[in-house]
């Protein structure tokens, strides 16, 4: 059953997301300025809503599958299909738009497309570790949990989820400890919010908690917002650019306003997306799957 809250959820997320980024165009990202650190704060803070929920998600979706046959391979499946054609996608765009204006990336080229693809994380030329489509830093760590979760759903669940929190607690505790700067790198505490979700999550399932029907009418007007918000997490950054852009030519330095004019065009841009880019794709993908699904069986 679809929580209506956790879709409004994810829409806040990504609008305190966008507001991050909007600030620190008005900021210049200076360290000393104090509207620096609120937009760092509003960013952090969407950022652990986001891995919170998933953890959330995902030990609630999962949770009669954890023992069964398959269910890793299933799992597996439906997140890289949610997760990667639209981010493969939104790669190429940014590796091109970068190279036309001359911006953030434009001097990479295969071996930081190949480690943007596959979400292994690398130090870029500017010292930073931001893939060529910068938000797909976050999805470096979904993919990390998603593998140590599939892992855990090959085995019974009272066994899996006190393992899953181990791994995740090991992997920070032993950070130092790693050999490369890519897994110190994914060890990051940062990963602790996803457990934090797997907790909240088994809770509610064990005292079969429900979604007050008032608070399900009240979010539900955010469902479309939420169930956009991967689309509009993806594109936001190069919405912001081209606004800045237009903004400059029309009315110079950007101003306080730059922020709810960012909300606004990011939020219809990543509906927009949502409805003619991602969901069409999700379809024929799926459609696919199930033909060739089907093929196997009767072959």
């Amino acid at each position: 059953m679809k929580l209506y809250s956790l879709q409004a959820v994810r829409a806040l997320a990504a609008w305190l997301v966008i507001a991050d980024h909007a600030l620190l165009e008005l900021a210049g990202n200076q360290p000393g300025d104090l509207v620096t650190h609120v937009a760092w704060t509003l960013g952090s803070a969407g950022v652990y809503a986001f891995f919170v929920i998933s953890g959330f998600i995902m030990v609630h979706i999962s949770w009669e599958s954890f023992g069964r046959e398959a269910a890793a391979t299933n799992f597996l499946r439906r997140r890289v299909i949610r997760i990667v054609p639209l981010y493969w996608l939104g790669t190429v765009v940014a590796l091109a738009y970068h190279r036309i204006s001359a911006t953030h990336g434009a001097h990479d080229g295969w071996l930081e497309l190949l480690y943007s693809l596959t979400f292994i994380p690398y130090r870029g030329a500017d010292d930073s570790w931001t893939p060529i489509l910068p938000q797909g830093w976050t999805l470096s760590y979904e993919m990390l949990f998603y593998a140590i979760f599939a892992s855990g759903l090959s085995f019974p669940r009272k066994f899996a989820l006190p393992a899953m929190g181990v791994v995740l607690g090991a992997l920070v505790t032993f950070r130092p400890l790693l050999p490369n700067e890519a897994m110190v790198y994914l060890a990051s505490p940062i990963v602790l919010w996803f457990l934090l979700g797997m907790g909240l999550a088994t809770i509610w399932r064990w005292r079969g908690f429900e979604e007050p029907g008032w608070l399900a009418r009240s979010a539900k007007f955010l469902e479309p917002l939420g169930d956009a918000s991967y689309s509009t997490y993806l594109i936001h950054g190069l919405i912001l650019t081209a606004l800045l852009r237009v903004w400059a030519m029309v009315a110079g330095p950007p101003s306080i306003w730059i922020v709810p004019v960012s909300l606004v065009a990011a939020t219809i841009a990543g509906l927009c997306t949502y409805i003619a880019v991602e969901k069409p794709i999700l379809r024929i993908i799926n459609n696919l799957w199930k033909r060739s699904r089907g093929f196997s069986a009767t072959a």
